[in-house]
């Protein structure tokens, strides 16, 4: 499941140096390259909104139809340069990774402590994501076209032989009971968490690779330092990973929250390449605190795997608007101001992440009763 999950993310992992490549070889400014960037997060959406139940009548099409998407696509990408063929190729990607992720989602379907199975995949796949970058980084780039697909192309088919030991998970693991369900006004503040978050990580990680820039590193620099952030980070994974007390959760949303928030304020107020690095890796692990939380409550509460596909695509969505709109707005407005608009956003998530968990936290008493009387 970690390599499914690692190749269904990749793109989004590595967006940054994607943005980079098109800028530094296509010659797009850096609206035209987050916006075309923001094509293979659009394919994966469409996946998860109209197909994400096709895994439930053939895991094994689903898969390989999944992979070929996304091989293809990246192999293509290496060639084109306008803008409407490079984004078709990018979008076909995306559909292929919306495929591969829900084999994931199907795998983890209603699970009892979901979030320390999200949790876990972030560590070991992200842990593969990671090393991607970072070698994705620091190839030398050409004028003949972007190295940087083709290494894409490559992690895809060395992951492609673990997926076929994907199947139908065992009947002994434990389902969630209904003391963990949501109504609907909380299913849809949690779906406001999943979009903002993903809009606020994806537009900061769009740019972040301009203000490395900007502090004087090198574009082969940026690189290096963006993927040693990005494995660094992942760390964050281990707080749901190993949080059996429910009543953490909330604390542990708030703080991830508040690392995200403080971490954005100095990556675009303090210009000095300390800061970038340091900023990145808290950024990131601030992310992997938060998401697997909110991730796991929804997946307690999934059937089949369709919802989390479909959560998948209101994350995706956020993280397209905030790619597509972050270089427009870091252009125009500037850096301070790029990162007031994503401190506003996370806000919100934070004080509709306290209504969710609050609710499940209160119903924490009448589950040790139950037990108890047992």
């Amino acid at each position: 499941m970690s390599a499914a999950y690692a190749v269904a993310l990749n793109g989004t992992m590595v967006m940054p140096v994607v943005v980079l490549s098109m800028s530094k070889l296509a010659g797009y400014d850096e609206a035209t390259a987050t916006i075309v960037a923001s094509a293979e997060l659009a394919g994966i959406a469409l996946y998860g909104m109209f197909l994400p139940k096709l895994a439930l009548k053939s895991w094994q099409a689903v898969a390989l139809g999944g992979l070929v998407a996304v091989v293809v696509g990246e192999a293509l990408s290496f060639w084109l340069r306008a803008p409407l063929t490079l984004a078709a190729a990018r979008f076909a990607t995306g559909l292929g990774e919306g495929a591969l992720f829900s084999l994931v989602s199907m795998k983890l379907a209603s699970l009892a402590n979901a979030e320390r199975y999200w949790g876990a995949l972030s560590l070991i796949g992200g842990s593969a994501m990671g090393v991607l970058l970072f070698v994705v980084s620091v190839m030398p780039q050409d004028e003949a076209g972007a190295p940087v697909f083709l290494i894409l192309a490559a992690f895809v088919a060395i992951m492609a032989p673990l997926l076929v030991f994907i199947a139908r998970r065992s009947p002994s693991l434990a389902v969630a009971t209904h003391h963990s369900r949501l109504n609907g006004s909380k299913m849809l503040l949690s779906m406001i968490v999943v979009f903002l978050v993903y809009a606020v990580q994806g537009g900061q990680w769009a740019v972040c690779g301009y203000m490395g820039e900007r502090v004087g590193l090198s574009n082969g620099a940026v690189g290096f330092y963006l993927a040693t952030s990005s494995l660094v980070g992942f760390l964050g994974a281990v707080v749901p990973s190993f949080t059996h007390d429910k009543t953490k959760r909330l604390p542990a949303v708030l703080a991830g929250f508040l690392i995200m928030a403080v971490s954005i304020y100095f990556l675009f107020n303090m210009l000095t390449s300390v800061v970038f690095v340091a900023t990145q890796v808290l950024v990131n692990i601030g992310f992997y605190i938060v998401t697997p939380f909110v991730t796991g409550v929804l997946t307690e509460n999934d059937s089949d795997g369709s919802l989390m596909s479909r959560t998948l695509v209101v994350a995706v969505m956020g993280a397209t608007v905030g790619t597509a709109i972050a270089g427009p707005v870091f252009a125009e407005a500037g850096a301070s101001v790029f990162a007031w608009s994503c401190l506003l956003p996370l806000t919100v998530a934070a004080i509709c992440g306290t209504m969710v968990f609050g609710h499940l936290h209160r119903s924490l008493p009448a589950v040790a009763s139950v037990k108890i009387a047992e």
